[in-house]
């Protein structure tokens, strides 16, 4: 995870969301850190660690919300890596 002080604010909707999808795949990987060096293991803090680095916030959106944001940006994500690689969806 690159150094959360010298992390730009991404701007557009599109970069907003990889920003996301990236923290949540170093979540999912194992390799997402918070500021204690630790290792994060509460999907909830993992969620709350991508949307302060691409400057959203949790305020007015219930948990539901947020949890059916994510699943929406990590399918695409899958889908796309698919569209780029047939033979790898395929056992």
């Amino acid at each position: 995870m690159e150094d959360r002080k010298d992390a730009a604010m991404p701007k557009t909707k599109k970069a907003k969301q990889a920003k996301i999808r990236k923290v949540l795949k170093e979540f999912k990987a194992g390799t997402l850190k918070g500021s204690d060096k630790k290792a994060i293991t509460n999907r909830k803090q993992a969620i709350a660690i991508a949307l302060s680095e691409a400057g959203m916030s949790m305020q007015g959106k219930s948990d539901e919300y947020w949890d059916s944001y994510v699943i929406t940006i990590m399918g695409e994500e899958e889908e796309e890596e698919e569209m780029e690689d047939p033979v790898a969806g395929k056992s």
